[in-house]
């Protein structure tokens, strides 16, 4: 017997669907998501919203009521031995 598969969801989809949830947890309150990636997902991500400035490291997309704020994740730099002192 076939099974009936679910199509692959991507990105956008699985962000509406997790922001329908978190809409239907809190209706009334303020939502926002914040996810540090590394580059390789940022750029990813960064990659389904043609109207953003790909040199920020930072940005937001509104979805259905629900704020997913996406930052660049930056190792620290070390101090040099002029700035320790």
């Amino acid at each position: 017997m076939d099974e009936a598969k679910t199509p692959d969801l991507g990105y956008l989809e699985k962000l509406a669907i997790l922001s329908d949830s978190l809409v239907d947890l809190f209706p009334t309150g303020n939502t926002i998501v914040v996810f540090e990636l590394e580059e390789t997902d940022y750029r990813k991500m960064q990659s389904h919203f043609r109207q953003i400035d790909h040199h920020h490291k930072q940005f937001t997309v509104e979805i259905s009521g629900v704020d997913f704020h996406f930052m660049l994740k930056e190792e620290p730099v070390e101090p040099t031995p002029e700035e320790k002192s």
